[in-house]
């Protein structure tokens, strides 16, 4: 029934509806999606503390908003899709600021597209054009809407200077970072491969424009957990990122750290 439906109404509108009415089906999640966010909240408890300020850049359905709570953070969730917004709204309430606008170089407006998956929308239109043959070929991206956009220079002179922001904007990472001219504790990013190979490096380099002294790890896909031991230096991230080892991981987020403020923090 529920493939039927989802053929009829299509994927984008049927989310729409589990946004405002969940189902029965996901309200028997309710054991996994905890499990998931203690899983989450583990991880991220090994580098945020207590009351400490978070930004979420494209907080989607607030998968890593939950964890965050958990562990006792403050949280400005990042979210240009108006049903995403809705459920954040609605889930979270005043337990976190949420931000109804895209993050980019400057302020000003975009052109955003939107996919019949809210997941996949996307600023990108190369991103797009990388995936949308291979392995997100089930997606399409028919629709668009110019949307209000803001920098993490303006958030951090709103908000406050973060202890960690994360970044998962579906191939627009390297953008949003442009935005950013301060040194910031923590950052991570998705990244794509083989896709966007060279995304990821420059992102780093980018963060390096206003921060020199990071070191460097990754998580591979949603594992939650570091992929190496010891934290590498820019120069050795970069040349793991080429490596045949890394583009083999698909996806993941890669998290860049400023060395002098873990140091003094340990």
């Amino acid at each position: 029934m529920k493939n039927i439906l989802r053929k009829i109404l299509g994927r984008f509108f049927i989310s729409k509806i589990r946004a405002v009415f969940p189902s029965r089906v996901q309200k028997q999640l309710t054991q996994k999606e905890r499990k998931e966010i203690e899983e989450r909240s583990g991880f991220y408890q090994t580098f945020i503390g207590k009351n400490e300020l978070c930004f979420d850049v494209g907080a989607n359905f607030g998968n890593r908003v939950s964890p965050l709570l958990n562990i006792g953070a403050r949280v400005i969730a990042v979210e240009p899709q108006e049903i995403c917004y809705a459920f954040l709204k609605k889930k979270f309430g005043k337990k976190i600021t949420v931000i109804p606008k895209g993050l980019g170089e400057s302020a000003g407006t975009a052109k955003f597209y939107l996919s019949d998956g809210p997941p996949m929308s996307s600023f990108s239109e190369e991103w797009i054009d990388s995936v949308k043959s291979g392995r997100f070929k089930d997606y399409k991206w028919d629709n668009d809407v110019m949307v209000e956009m803001t920098t993490l220079d303006l958030l951090i002179a709103e908000f406050g200077m973060p202890e960690f922001i994360k970044i998962d904007v579906e191939g627009y990472e390297l953008e949003v970072l442009k935005g950013l001219t301060k040194a910031v504790k923590m950052v991570s990013f998705e990244y794509t491969v083989p896709e966007q190979s060279q995304r990821p490096i420059l992102c780093i380099e980018q963060i390096e424009k206003s921060n020199k002294e990071i070191e460097c790890n990754y998580s591979v896909g949603e594992s939650m957990r570091m992929a190496k031991d010891e934290w590498l230096s820019s120069a050795e991230m970069k040349e793991h990122l080429l490596t045949e080892a890394f583009i083999n991981t698909g996806f993941g987020d890669i998290y860049v750290r400023s060395k002098i403020a873990f140091q003094q923090r340990n």
